[in-house]
């Protein structure tokens, strides 16, 4: 369980400079876990591995816990990983969600001058935003950065609890607290992280705002 500095510092700058809570900086540490474990197992420098990525996104794809977890193998005994044709082990939303990380991290390591400047173009490519919505374009011709290692996330329809559910589980409540993070996460729709990291002034400015709304 060797510190990584270049790892510790991102963490509390997500924690500290993004104001991110626990839960969310939690998430990022097991990503850049995840992207330091196969530099070790693979034998790469984790500060010019990212032009392998597509072999890291292989990795998380089909790699057990065994394969891809904290605790080495035992010496002697090889781990053999399935490839294309098995089940994955790990589901295209999760891992694009590890490789955000991962591109956070690394970015972050080039703005502290850990990892060198050109690493940055391993992790994007300069893009045309012609496929963006029409709000979110410049004026004229303009480009933006784009990831170069992406995987497709189908989209789903959410199962949304119905109101009877949320009802039932509101009633189910013993506390008043309790009470106040069904209905928030019913009817706000905040993640349970974000709402997790919620702070009274967050509360007091949210009733503020509606309230503004109310009386126009």
């Amino acid at each position: 369980m060797t510190v990584v500095p270049a790892a510790d510092a991102f963490l509390r700058y997500v924690r500290f400079g993004w104001d991110q809570a626990e839960l969310t900086t939690r998430t990022y540490a097991g990503h850049v876990a995840l992207y330091l474990c196969w530099c070790a197992r693979t034998g790469r420098d984790w500060r010019t591995a990212a032009q392998d990525l597509g072999l890291f996104t292989v990795w998380l794809k089909y790699g057990t816990p065994e394969a891809t977890g904290i605790e080495r193998p035992v010496v002697g005994r090889g781990v053999v990983m399935a490839g294309p044709g098995t089940e994955p082990y790990r589901q295209p939303g999760r891992i694009g969600n590890v490789l955000t990380g991962v591109r956070q991290f690394l970015l972050h390591a080039i703005t502290a001058k850990s990892v060198p400047s050109e690493v940055l173009v391993q992790l994007y490519e300069v893009a045309e935003d012609w496929d963006l919505p029409e709000e979110a374009r410049g004026e004229g011709m303009s480009y933006r950065l784009k990831a170069r290692h992406r995987v497709q996330v189908p989209r789903k329809r959410r199962d949304r609890a119905t109101d009877a559910e949320a009802v039932a589980l509101f009633m189910a409540c013993h506390n008043a607290r309790d009470r106040f993070i069904v209905l928030l996460l019913a009817r706000a729709g905040l993640r349970r992280g974000t709402a997790a990291g919620l702070r009274r002034e967050d509360i007091r400015e949210g009733f503020l705002a509606i309230w503004s709304v109310l009386l126009r």
